[in-house]
This record gives structure tokens, sequence and C-alpha cells, in this order.
């Protein structure tokens, strides 16, 4: 089964290849948002920060036109996360856009403003759905727990074993406790007590929303990892012990030197997805995977490495390493960690299911 699987992949891969030769260049456009975007991130944060995204139209960048936006494509999801991975900006823009992508699929598009969030993590599980929570007729009953951007949303759509749900916000039965994540957004736990919903469809339905989702979280910690490596870098070379920067010393520069080579890695992971992210799912699924696996693996090591470099500062929460590293390992867990990518990819699982 899992040879037939590979040389189903590899048949896949090289129609790909033929029919959609892959370009690495930003077009004009995404150039444009990019410096926009890298001006908005420069002046702007905390809660002035949203609104100028909005203004600017990266919510709508990340949608195609069927959506409500202007784009939607690979390059630009990974582009605009990219961004805020490495600005640091902690913004439950990752599940808006999964719920916005859904509900245009479930051809229930939602408001112009609307807010909206994605609740798929359940509390006492590794990755499964439908633990926690179950449908009765058209009501849910269960919990879901870290939930970015809850508490501010109007509709949240909220995953079972194997279906996709609307939940609003003022639903009866629904109760929302917000708290502060890892990464430094505010989440919340959903309980939900015979609280009514809406099924949009069965959740293989939206495997397109979904996979744009693992690629955001993707691209969101290679910009964490880039900042990471580029403040250990001017540590090490700002630092000085008997005189010399600490770059200077072989042992330190290898290390150094090993970690480039992980963010070039992890950087071709990401853009290898971006790239076929519209790709026939099976094909998509196993970029997906290995994305997945290289990126997190690749955050834990630049987490790990930079706070050993950095030496004493490098564990105060004051530093701005210390953030990074929060970002870096939520951004790691979010949507299936690398060991559970990596198992479903050996088995030659699909990403959703």
């Amino acid at each position: 089964m899992a040879a037939r699987t590979r040389s189903s992949a590899a048949s896949s891969l090289a129609r790909w290849r033929k029919d959609k030769p892959m370009n690495f260049q930003l077009s004009d456009d995404l150039r444009m948002l990019q410096d926009s975007l890298r001006g908005v991130l420069g002046r702007h944060a905390g809660d002035d920060l949203m609104p100028a995204l909005t203004e600017l139209g990266v919510p709508q960048a990340l949608l195609t036109e069927a959506e409500g936006g202007f784009d939607g494509s690979g390059a630009a999801v990974a582009l605009v996360f990219e961004e805020l991975g490495r600005a640091g900006a902690s913004l439950p823009l990752i599940g808006a856009m999964i719920a916005a992508a859904a509900l245009s699929a479930a051809g229930r598009p939602a408001d112009e403003g609307a807010a909206l969030a994605f609740a798929d993590a359940e509390p006492g599980t590794r990755y499964d759905r439908g633990v926690a929570i179950a449908a009765d007729g058209d009501c849910l009953t269960g919990r879901k727990t870290m939930v970015a951007g809850a508490e501010a949303a109007d509709t949240i759509l909220v995953t079972t074993a194997d279906a996709l749900w609307a939940v609003a916000s003022d639903a009866a039965g629904l109760t929302i406790r917000p708290y502060p994540l890892l990464d430094d957004q505010r989440g919340a736990d959903l309980i939900l007590e015979a609280t009514p919903a809406t099924r949009l469809g069965a959740l293989s339905d939206f495997d397109g929303a979904l996979a744009r989702g693992v690629l955001a979280h993707a691209a969101y910690a290679l910009g964490g990892i880039t900042a990471a490596v580029d403040l250990t870098l001017d540590y090490l070379k700002q630092r000085k012990q008997f005189g010399q920067p600490l770059i200077a010393f072989q042992a330190l520069a290898h290390r150094a030197a090993d970690l480039a080579v992980e963010v070039e890695q992890a950087r071709s992971a990401v853009t290898n997805l971006a790239a076929h992210l519209d790709a026939e799912p099976a094909l998509r699924d196993r970029h997906l995977q290995a994305c997945k696996v290289t990126v997190g693996r690749t955050a834990r090591l630049v987490a790990e490495e930079s706070v050993q470099l950095h030496g004493g500062i490098g564990m105060t929460e004051e530093y701005a390493l210390g953030g990074m590293i929060r970002r870096l390992l939520a951004a790691d867990t979010a949507m299936g960690d690398a060991d559970f990518h990596l198992e479903r990819f050996a088995r030659g699982e699909p990403a959703f299911a």
C-alpha cells in the first residue's frame, strides 16, 4: 500500500513539473505588498497593527477572488506570514483566513467585516478530532481549546471527527473562557452544551482551507526562525571574549553556519509547499507534511541553539529572544507538530483525515 502511494505521488509530481513549472520569483504585485507590509510592521504595533494591516489589504491578499479577496495564492500566504513572523506580530489571522476560505467553499461567505475564528484543537488529545466534542443532530456538545481570537469573533468554525460546523458566538450553550496563549495571542477554551450549529459539510471538503492554514503556520515559523538567527548572529558579532568577537571562535562560527543552512532548508520547504498548494490532494499533502516536519524541527533546533549561543541573557524574559522562542514552539505545535506529520508521511496517509 505504501509503495503504491509513493509511486502515485511520484507520478503526480512528474505531471505537475511538466504541466506547471515552478517560479520562485515574486511577482511585481507581491514585491510591492512585501515592501508595504514591512513598512507597516515597522511603524505599527499592538492594537494599532490590525487596522493598519486591514487598510493595506493584507486579509484580502490571503483569499482568492471567489472568497472575497484578490490573491489567495500560496506565494501570497507564505509572504504575508513570513513577514508577520519575522516582526513577531501575534494576530489571529490564520484562523480567520481558514474560516473565511471554508465558509466560501461551503457557499456561505461571511459578511464583510465579520470577525471569524477557527476551533480545531481539543483538550487531552494529540491532534485527534471528535474525542472531546460530538454532534447530536444540529447541536454540538464538548470542548475546544486554544482558539485564537475566539473572544472577539462573531462566528467560530468548529471541527468534529468528520465535519465542519459554524457556531455563532452568542449561541445558546456556548461558553468562551479567554486567556493568553504561549505566542502572545489571546485564545480561549470553548465549552459547548447542546449548542446550535450549522453543518457546513464533510471535513474532507475543506482540505484546501486547512492546507492554507498549515502553510501560514509554517511561513510564520520561518519568519521567526530567521529573526532568531539574525539576532543570534548580531550578538555573536558584538559580544567580545578575550578581545575578540564570539563569532571569531571556530566552534561558535561552525554552529552559526549550521543554523544558516537549516534556515535555507526550512525556506525551501515553505517555498515548495506554497508552489504546490493547488496541486492534487495526494501530492499537496506529501509536500505539506514534509514542510511541517522540516520547519518544525528547524524551529526547535534554532530555539535551542539560539539560547545556548547567547548564554545567560538568552534565558531572560526581557530579552527579545524569549518571545521569539515562544512563538516558534507554538507554531510547531499548531495543526500537528513535526512528529505527528512525520508519522502520517511515513504511513502514506493524507494530511487531514
